[in-house]
């Protein structure tokens, strides 16, 4: 603050507007008039012209526990512009009527213009202007950084919130960084198209065995079954959209093909969904967690509202309304932020016999994509993962497809 001409007024003289002023308790006035007896008054309270107090209340308590009788002041008429918007800024941050994006915003406002004005400004600094710990000056500061990024952190309902988000979305960035300098290619696509997505119609057993690109830190895994669902006779929407091997060899053949190749297309830090039948439950947790995979005892589910599903026998079974999923991590990757793990909404067949509704990868994938994110389908079957993964925000999505009808399919609702 510019120094301005400082004048001498009792202490008894200075009108403090209680009413118009923040009733948080002030604290730490003991250790300030000890500061003040042996340092002196650095910083003379700021009054108006009428001596109406605008800043420096803890420094008026210290002073009468002291005794002082007068203390020098400066008027707001002494200061030149920035200062009285560094003062409004100090205020509002005391203010206890303030919403915590605004006292965010007013934090990180002050901090920056004390920075322009001050190049060996420091968030210790701030701290102690503003009669914090560092600590939260620290928080405040990644917040609002972040808050620029994400909407999520915007809209939450309390600081506390979105410090969590942004903290995670950190470690997120953090670990695609170090990734990236491992990397030999980019972790982004170089062409100048802006959509950042790709099918491939190959088979995940070649591909996985011969990859050698950048890794992937979301692995969305839908493979077959091994329940024979994929057949005419047990799925009819096959009848129009065609048919897929669903053996039981199938499926522990790609399951194997992944544990061989993991680590080929795989980040140390990653995400797996894994849709699976309850069928096999105990051996693809065994042969996930052999991996290295840590393994959610808790799925997701997808109960379908429509009452749509498998109906193996009639005479001494339910019909099976809902799916699994297995939620499972690799390293210590983050999440972007908590959703419910069971979701109920009704199922689409458009493009596959098979197909995971939109809404329903949309639910979950707000749990596990942002703009770090790069997301493989090792097969596909009608692209949705990808449509919803590009949707949600991932930087890249790769999705495989055996199957060239489904392939196309695929691409068609990609819009590719």
């Amino acid at each position: 603050m510019t120094s301005g001409v400082f004048k001498t007024v009792l202490i008894s003289s200075i009108f403090i507007d209680r009413d118009h002023r923040q009733r948080k308790k002030l604290v730490e006035v003991e250790e300030l008039a000890k500061s003040i007896k042996e340092n002196g008054l650095l910083h003379p309270p700021v009054v108006t012209p009428e001596l109406k107090l605008v800043a420096g209340e803890r420094r008026l308590c210290a002073m009468g526990m002291l005794g002082w009788l007068e203390t020098p002041v400066q008027l707001t008429t002494d200061l030149d512009e920035l200062s009285l918007k560094l003062l409004e800024l100090e205020e509002n941050t005391k203010r206890v009527d303030l919403s915590w994006t605004d006292h965010n915003d007013a934090v990180a406002e002050y901090h920056r213009l004390r920075l322009a004005k001050d190049s060996t400004w420091n968030q210790s600094k701030t701290a102690a202007a503003l009669g914090v710990v560092e600590s939260t000056i620290s928080a405040h500061l990644l917040v609002a950084d972040q808050k620029k990024k994400s909407t999520d952190i915007a809209t939450a309902d309390k600081m506390s919130v979105a410090l969590n988000i942004a903290r995670r979305k950190q470690e997120r960035e953090k670990s695609v960084a170090l990734q990236q300098l491992d990397a030999d290619i980019p972790l982004t696509p170089v062409e100048s198209e802006p959509r950042f997505v790709d099918l491939l119609n190959t088979n995940f057993i070649d591909w996985s065995s011969t990859y050698s690109g950048a890794k992937f830190n979301l692995i969305h895994c839908d493979f077959p079954y091994g329940v024979n669902t994929g057949d005419k006779k047990g799925q009819s929407a096959a009848k129009y959209l065609g048919s897929y091997d669903d053996g039981e060899d199938v499926y522990f053949t790609l399951l194997d093909a992944m544990a061989k190749n993991l680590d080929k297309f795989c980040a140390d830090e990653a995400h797996l969904m894994f849709w699976y039948s309850m069928k096999f439950h105990n051996e693809t947790v065994e042969a996930l967690t052999s991996m290295g995979w840590k393994v959610d005892p808790f799925p997701f589910i997808w109960l379908k509202s429509d009452n749509t599903g498998m109906l193996p026998d009639p005479n001494r079974g339910p019909r099976r309304i809902y799916e699994t999923a297995l939620f499972a991590s690799r390293g210590d990757r983050k999440i972007v932020r908590p959703v419910a793990n069971a979701i109920a909404l009704p199922t689409t067949k458009d493009y596959h016999t098979s197909e995971k509704s939109f809404n329903m990868l949309s639910h979950f994938f707000r749990m596990l994509i942002d703009d770090t994110t790069r997301l493989l389908d090792p097969t596909c079957g009608s692209g949705m993962a990808i449509k919803a993964a590009e949707v949600a925000g991932a930087s890249f999505s790769l999705g495989l497809e055996l199957n060239p009808d489904f392939y196309e399919l695929a691409k068609k609702n990609c819009g590719l």
